[in-house]
């Protein structure tokens, strides 16, 4: 069987680039999540062969977020400076780790911050953004967050093919 390191290369995380906790003993990845001023705020752990329900249970569901409230959290602020004309914005971890490991930067809303505060703060980011949908409500909803908006082949951008991934960023990055 892979180890979590193994399997998360596999999911396409840049290891040395965004640099989450692990806990191998009990196959638990952590991602820290900063505010847009850069202040910690936030975690997401991931559980690979936890139970993905709604429950968000931190001992049992395979992702589990904490972020302190009210407050703007993302993850992938350490990407912005991988491209400067373009981010891509996602909804999860592993959809924004398809397009930085091809040197793009990324940022995942985790589906929890689709309001006023990210629109203010991508507008001033002065590049154009991308929104990278999943076919669901939940990614219509993030569409509107984008100058352009693009929706996956497949359920996500982690899921879909190195074509897709390959295409879309010679589109628009």
């Amino acid at each position: 069987m892979e180890t979590l390191v193994e399997h998360l290369k596999k999911r396409h995380l840049d290891l040395e680039l965004h640099r989450p906790v692990l806990d191998l003993e009990n196959d638990v990845a952590t991602f820290y999540l900063w505010n847009l001023s850069g202040k910690f705020c936030g975690y997401q752990q991931y559980r690979r062969f936890g139970e993905k329900k709604p429950q968000n249970n931190p001992k049992q569901g395979k992702y589990f977020t904490y972020r302190k409230q009210p407050t703007l959290a993302v993850w992938g602020v350490e990407s912005l400076h991988l491209s400067p004309n373009v981010v891509f914005l996602t909804e999860g971890v592993f959809d924004a780790c398809r397009l930085t490991e091809k040197g793009y930067s990324a940022l995942a809303v985790l589906s929890n911050n689709t309001g006023k505060d990210l629109s203010n703060w991508l507008s001033m980011l002065n590049r154009k953004v991308v929104a990278v949908c999943d076919n669901d409500d939940a990614g219509r909803k993030l569409a509107k967050f984008g100058n352009v908006s693009v929706f996956c082949e497949s359920h996500d951008l982690g899921d879909s093919s190195d074509e897709f991934v390959s295409n879309l960023v010679l589109q628009f990055g």
